[in-house]
C-alpha cells in the first residue's frame, strides 16, 4: 500500500458494516453483533477509530456525544454475562476508544494528533527557535514559580482569569492555523503555518500547565 493510501485510509470517517453479519458497527476495529475482527484497521487515526471527521474544528459535544453512544454500546457490563471471548473484546475495543480519546479531547492534544496525520514530516522541519519566543518562556517560569507559591485569593483569581482568557485566544489562532493547513496538507506552502501551529501549541500548553498547577494538579 503506497503512503498516500495509507494516508487516506487512516483517515478516513465513513461507517462501517461487518463483512461477516452485515451489521453495521459501533467501532471499525470488530463487529459488536458477531464479534469479527478487523485488526487490519488497527493504524487508523483516533479521529477515523471513533467515527469523527479529522479536524480541529469538532466541539466538545460533537466528542461527547460520540464517547457516551461508544461507552453504551462497547461497555463490558453489557458483555460480562455472554460469551466470554466477546467481553475481552469489548475491554479492548473500550481500551481504544478511550486512548483515541485522550488524543482528541482536549484542544492541544488534538492539534498534535492532527500535525502527525497531516503534516509530520512538516513538523520536523521547523526549527525550534520558530516554536517558542524566549521571553514567553522567561513569563511562564515566573508565573509558575509564583502559582507554586502562597497566593492571596484576589490574585490567583486575576491568574486564573487571565489563563481562560490565553486559552481561548489561542484556541483561536489554532483552529485558524489547522483550518488552513486542513485545507491543503502536505504543500510547502504550509510550512509557515505548520510553525505558526506549533508556536500556539507549545504556548497553549504551558498555559494548560499554569491553569493546572493554580488548581493544585501536577502539570503533565
Amino acid at each position: 500500500m503506497s503512503a498516500a493510501s495509507t494516508a487516506s485510509y487512516t483517515q478516513r470517517t465513513d461507517s462501517f458494516r461487518c463483512d461477516e453479519c452485515g451489521a453495521e458497527m459501533a467501532l471499525p476495529l470488530f463487529c459488536d453483533h458477531c464479534g469479527s475482527d478487523y485488526p487490519e484497521r488497527r493504524a487508523m487515526s483516533p479521529f477515523a477509530i471513533l467515527g469523527l471527521a479529522t479536524t480541529f474544528a469538532l466541539n466538545s459535544e460533537q466528542i461527547e456525544e460520540r464517547e457516551l453512544l461508544l461507552t453504551r454500546k462497547l461497555h463490558p457490563d453489557r458483555w460480562q454475562q455472554g460469551n466470554p471471548r466477546m467481553f475481552k473484546k469489548a475491554l479492548l475495543a473500550q481500551a481504544a476508544v478511550n486512548e483515541s480519546m485522550a488524543a482528541i479531547r482536549e484542544p492541544i492534544d488534538r492539534g498534535d494528533t492532527l500535525l502527525g496525520l497531516l503534516a509530520a514530516f512538516l513538523v520536523e522541519q521547523v526549527a525550534p527557535e520558530q516554536r517558542a519566543n524566549q521571553g514567553f518562556l522567561i513569563e511562564q517560569l515566573e508565573l509558575q514559580e509564583e502559582a507554586r507559591g502562597e497566593l492571596d485569593p484576589a490574585r490567583r483569581r486575576a491568574l486564573k482569569a487571565q489563563v481562560r482568557a490565553e486559552l481561548e485566544v489561542l484556541h483561536g489562532r489554532l483552529a485558524g492555523s489547522f483550518s488552513a493547513l486542513e485545507q491543503s496538507p502536505g504543500e510547502d506552502s504550509s510550512r509557515s503555518v505548520v510553525a505558526e501551529a506549533l508556536r500556539w501549541l507549545g504556548e497553549a500548553r504551558y498555559w494548560r500547565n499554569l491553569q493546572r498547577t493554580l488548581r493544585g494538579e501536577v502539570p503533565r
